[in-house]
């Protein structure tokens, strides 16, 4: 499988253009926790190419970088894969213990409540399984 993260900055035309594209987000700091406590949607992704991947595509993130653009992750980093076409395909990947995970249900390893998250870089995803990557 090929597999290329292409930085771009996403605009609403450049998000148009192509099928998958994808976020990646570090924490930056931590807020105090209010005193209701935050409902989040327990909700994973539905069957779809991203989840029919996925144990490749942690493999090929886990053992090279995938990004056009050198980079190291760091212990929270967050990265979102989605579907241009169908807002419920998605694959969220969190780096924990010097490895990508699946993030099957939104916030069940985030603390989405305290933890601040800030965009790194954004861009298109180009997957493929054989030689020709298409967005």
């Amino acid at each position: 499988m090929k597999i290329l993260l292409e930085e771009k900055v996403l605009v609403s035309h450049s998000k148009k253009s192509s099928r998958y594209y994808w976020i990646l987000e570090t924490i930056t700091g931590k807020t105090v926790a209010s005193a209701e406590e935050a409902e989040f949607l327990n909700e994973s992704s539905e069957t779809s190419y991203l989840q029919d991947i996925k144990e490749e595509f942690l493999e090929k993130i886990n053992t090279e970088n995938v990004f056009s653009f050198p980079f190291t992750p760091k212990e929270g980093d967050y990265l979102s894969l989605k579907n241009n076409l169908r807002k419920t395909e998605y694959l969220n990947l969190i780096f924990i213990n010097d490895k990508w995970i699946e993030e099957v249900y939104p916030c069940s390893y985030r603390e989405c409540d305290t933890d601040i998250y800030t965009t790194i870089k954004t861009g298109v995803a180009f997957l493929s399984e054989n030689n020709y990557l298409k967005p």
